[in-house]
């Protein structure tokens, strides 16, 4: 099936067409399997809730629109405890007044705004009129930022006004979601990878670190690394030098492109890692491994740091996130 962007759309929801007494539950059912698990909740019967949705994929890059009545979205615990991909997502405000808050922060966002947030941690997204909105949803690993750094923007406001690329980025990302530019399967696959380069700018931008913004814009020898580390998580001699020899470049020069990217290398390795871990931990085919084996695989050798890193990181041992429900 395709739409207006020309590429596999996943998921085309009307409210219309849906009878008023199944509404609710269709709608949270499709949002579940399509987007992601969330609590959905509404200020009206369910014959007067309105919505259109949107969710199409290019390469690993999610794009959804959604226009609707007001309503209530809740990441809750629970559910960002089951989260097996981990994703974040960027909104871009069409119309209409939406709150975010996740963690510490909170925003208001109106037309022009953006807010991040991120799917391993609970958030609340509450559209408090009729809206109409963007997400773009980006895997973590593909972002290749250090938890900090995302964590010090989810759920804040992004506008012209405190960020200078965001003048850039909203109509970039306005036009991806509202227009028929990607009407080619071509066009829509090249878009993905600059589309994530500038979500990653916007971060880093927020943060007020210019000079790091710039190199995801331009750096193709941070992109092909990062490609390289995904897909050389499992061997134990994934070292820098490793990663610059096979890249023909020194170890200095490959640390100062990544500082200039806003890249942490051994926080990326480390974060990508103990992602696959916890995927495997729940991985029904790895079910035979110990703890310690499945820290190994993903080249953890030493079995008490594997355990002290990952509780650091998601506020639990091995142990206990394989044995907790879901």
């Amino acid at each position: 099936m395709s739409d207006m962007w020309g590429f596999p759309v996943t998921l085309v929801l009307r409210s219309d067409d849906l009878p008023p007494d199944d509404r609710i539950e269709i709608i949270r059912d499709a949002i579940w399997s399509g987007v992601l698990p969330v609590e959905i909740e509404y200020d009206r019967p369910a014959a007067d809730i309105e919505v259109l949705c949107r969710v199409a994929e290019a390469g690993p890059v999610n794009f959804s629109s959604a226009r609707s009545t007001p309503t209530l979205l809740r990441r809750t615990p629970g559910l960002a405890r089951q989260d097996h991909e981990p994703t974040v997502f960027l909104a871009v405000q069409v119309a209409g007044t939406t709150m975010v808050a996740q963690g510490d922060n909170q925003a208001v966002l109106r037309a022009g705004d953006m807010a991040v947030y991120d799917s391993t941690r609970p958030y609340t997204v509450l559209n408090t009129n009729r809206t109409d909105l963007h997400y773009f949803q980006v895997p973590r690993s593909a972002l290749a930022l250090p938890d900090p750094t995302i964590d010090a923007v989810a759920g804040v406001r992004i506008g012209p006004d405190n960020n200078p690329l965001a003048a850039v980025v909203a109509p970039y990302f306005d036009s991806l979601g509202s227009t028929d530019v990607l009407d080619h399967p071509t066009a829509a696959e090249l878009v993905a990878g600059p589309s994530i380069d500038l979500l990653r700018a916007l971060i880093t931008t927020h943060l007020a670190d210019a000079p790091r913004a710039a190199a995801p814009l331009r750096g193709s020898l941070v992109l092909r690394v990062q490609e390289y580390v995904r897909t050389h998580l499992a061997d134990r001699d994934l070292t820098a030098a490793a990663i610059a020899a096979a890249h023909h470049v020194s170890v200095r020069h490959l640390y100062a492109e990544l500082e200039r990217a806003g890249v942490g290398l051994q926080d990326t390795i480390r974060t990508l890692r103990l992602q696959e871990c916890r995927r495997a931990l729940r991985d029904p085919a790895s079910a035979h491994l110990t703890v310690a084996a499945v820290g190994a695989r993903w080249g953890f050798v030493d079995a008490s740091h594997f355990g002290r890193v990952f509780r650091r990181e998601y506020g639990m041992t091995p142990r206990e996130w394989r044995a907790a429900p879901g």
